[in-house]
């Protein structure tokens, strides 16, 4: 496990996107089927994901408390892009199950397209990351030499 919190929010963003990937290339029928995992207590796939979301959810909760506690609020930036993660995993989660050929498609007669709509996000973020750099070079010019 890393040993910073950067590296192991890097850590745990890679193993969401390895673990999509495999649950997601499961077969349907997969879900009834027995798990040996104990975490599905004698039960099947179903039992098994449900307890380590539900897991997932209580250990949340004691990090929440426990910098509760500490008096270990975020800054203001450090809330921003918890909130920002939280909305921008909404917004992929609407993407779970839906194929290629509705991904392509309109969201309404005339509208935006699924894909367009994501595109723009990840423009969106650029061109706010972007204008951001400039905003700060501007307030704080690098010193000239000479």
């Amino acid at each position: 496990m890393a040993a910073t919190v950067r590296d192991t929010v890097t850590q745990l963003l890679e193993s969401t996107r390895e673990v999509i990937d495999q649950l997601l290339a499961l077969p349907i029928d997969e879900i009834p089927m027995p798990s040996s995992h104990t975490c599905a207590q004698g039960k099947d796939l179903w039992a098994l994901i449900t307890n380590d979301i539900d897991h997932e959810t209580i250990h949340a909760g004691q990090v929440l408390e426990a910098r509760y506690e500490a008096r270990a609020t975020a800054s203001p930036m450090e809330r921003l892009v918890a909130e920002w993660l939280l909305a921008r995993a909404k917004f992929i989660a609407t993407f779970v199950g839906m194929d290629d050929e509705r991904f392509n498609g309109e969201t309404a007669p005339g509208g935006w397209t699924y894909r367009g709509i994501a595109k723009h996000l990840i423009q969106l973020d650029q061109d706010s990351l972007k204008t951001i750099r400039a905003d700060i070079a501007k307030r704080d010019p690098a010193p000239t030499v000479g």
